[in-house]
């Protein structure tokens, strides 16, 4: 496994803030603490005592329904719209809240460095498998196992948003680029499933602390080609466990709206 240097000198051990460095097959603090490198290439920092449940974040039914459905290219405008808002050249990036690494690795291609961080185990599994380019992580975002002052962008994909934690890791004049579901987001799929009138999304801003530069609305429509591809649609969303599995053989909607915020913030 090999980790670059400029990614080794952001990292810290979760249990004492030492810096990290490798060591027989795995990541060493000073204190002795020891981190395995998993067989895909990741390195899991999540602690037993930031765990509420066994398992935290998305299973692997819907890490694997998220990681075909996004490979099908329904959300490629999104990522598309990303590249072109923001200069990923020369900065190190971090994806918080990366699930199976689809937007961090198109980043991968252009960045310094990309760091992919994310409390399901299996999203990032998949992530570390896709893409080689990037150092994946299992980690709580409320809690990045990442120095102070040392992150140039982050960027945050329908995931919470740990403002004081990313405070903390972006350099001065940093950026966080921020994707939030707009008002008409799956606005079929939701109209389906309630059968209705649903309570449209606020649009509201997140981040309090930090200075908006640009704000971006993206919104299309899609045709859904596959029946298969309206399950990992359902099976990628809560929606799979709020009456989606009962409506997918009755599901005869060919088009989907696609209704994304894309939000540019700079650390003061």
């Amino acid at each position: 496994m090999e980790c670059a240097q400029n990614i080794l000198n952001i990292l810290k051990c979760p249990n004492c803030d030492n810096g990290l460095y490798i060591k027989d097959k795995g990541l060493k603090c000073d204190n002795g603490h020891f981190f395995d490198f998993a067989k895909e290439g990741y390195v899991n920092l999540l602690l037993p005592n930031q765990k509420k449940t066994k398992n935290p974040g998305d299973d692997e039914i819907m890490a694997k329904a998220r990681d075909i459905f996004l490979k099908a290219g329904y959300f490629e405008k999104l990522r598309n719209k990303i590249s072109e808002m923001y200069d990923f050249s020369y900065k190190t990036v971090l994806d918080a809240g990366c699930g199976t690494g689809y937007y961090i690795k198109d980043i991968a291609s252009k960045a310094i460095s990309t760091i992919g961080v994310d409390i399901s185990k299996s999203a990032v599994k998949i992530a570390a498998k896709n893409d080689k380019k990037t150092f994946y992580i299992v980690s709580s975002i409320f809690d990045l196992p990442i120095k102070d002052n040392s992150i140039d962008c982050i960027i945050n994909i329908f995931a919470p948003k740990p403002q004081q934690e990313f405070q903390r890791v972006l350099k001065n004049g940093g950026f966080i680029i921020e994707v939030v579901p707009g008002k008409n987001h799956l606005k079929q799929l939701k109209e389906t499933i309630y059968q209705q009138e649903f309570k449209p999304i606020v649009e509201k801003y997140a981040f309090t602390k930090f200075e908006i530069m640009a704000s971006h609305k993206l919104t299309y429509v899609e045709n859904i080609s596959s029946i298969s591809d309206y399950e990992n649609l359902l099976k990628m969303t809560p929606f799979w466990y709020n009456g989606g599995q009962k409506i997918l053989n009755n599901l005869n909607l060919m088009q989907i709206t696609f209704d994304f915020i894309i939000n540019i913030w700079r650390k003061k």
